[in-house]
């Protein structure tokens, strides 16, 4: 994977918009991104007045859900749509254009990110509205926490689409990530049940920190301590997040590294 040029931002924005127009066309990718996250929405309310970790389950849940979105819509999506279009040549002939790697890249980025922040939008309106949430305590450090997210498994898609053999395959390979960021990252239940070896260790998984700043901007409680979640001001708030974002950075350098050496603009056949 070459280091692309700086992005010229109408050429990325083009490459986004005609992104966005293929993904409505093809309704079993536009199911997996959009589709999946409103199902999932959807199982917030039976678990709506129901208690975990001392919190409305539904709100704890759908705090969660906020990172775990990502994975629908940047990472296995731009797994799909990079291998798709690696293998079809679609890539190759669009780096033939005026086009450079980085429009091609960044506009990829910019739809899925796009598509990622509606639902963003949308499931904080219906915490605040039909399960009884609030609005975030920190919007600024929600927006920090998730937009670093989005970074981390868009180069995270880059590197996995490099070790996809084809587009039928795309939809297995991202799994092991799916499932262990789903069992591990304090999505669905509270982490401070778990043996201390394993709070430990969930703490690195990619997702973990998204979640743990996501929900101490959201409910104004410090999240990083699994048991505790102690009352925090502004400065509190990204005080207790410095250790979530130091882990996102190495996931980013990680990410970045992998997508460089495993990143294909060719088929792999070629």
């Amino acid at each position: 994977m070459t280091m692309p040029r700086p992005m010229a931002g109408g050429a990325a924005l083009r490459v986004a918009r005609l992104d966005l127009m293929l993904l409505w066309r093809n309704r079993t990718a536009l199911f997996t991104a959009a589709g999946l996250p409103v199902l999932f929405a959807a199982l917030l309310f039976p678990a709506h007045g129901q208690k975990a970790g001392g919190m409305d389950a539904a709100l704890l849940q759908g705090t969660g859900h906020l990172g775990f979105f990502l994975l629908f819509a940047v990472f296995m999506n731009l797994v799909n749509v990079f291998t798709a279009r690696r293998e079809d040549l679609t890539l190759k002939r669009l780096r033939g254009t005026a086009l450079g790697d980085a429009d091609i890249i960044g506009g990829g980025v910019l739809a899925a990110t796009a598509m990622y922040a509606v639902q963003v939008l949308g499931l904080l309106v219906l915490l605040g509205t039909a399960l009884g949430g609030r609005f975030p305590a920190d919007p600024l450090l929600l927006a920090a926490g998730l937009a670093g997210g989005a970074a981390v498994f868009a180069v995270l898609a880059f590197a996995v689409s490099g070790l996809t053999p084809n587009a039928e395959l795309a939809q297995l390979t991202v799994l092991p990530i799916m499932f262990a960021c789903l069992a591990g990252a304090g999505v669905m239940f509270p982490l401070d049940g778990l043996p201390a070896a394993a709070e430990e260790a969930s703490r690195w998984l990619p997702l973990s920190p998204v979640v743990e700043i996501t929900r101490t901007a959201y409910f104004g409680r410090d999240f990083h301590d699994h048991a505790a979640h102690a009352p925090v001001g502004f400065a509190g708030g990204w005080a207790a997040c410095l250790p979530s974002f130091a882990v996102l950075a190495v996931w980013l350098g990680a990410g970045r590294a992998m997508a460089g050496r495993w990143f294909r603009w060719e088929p792999r056949r070629a």
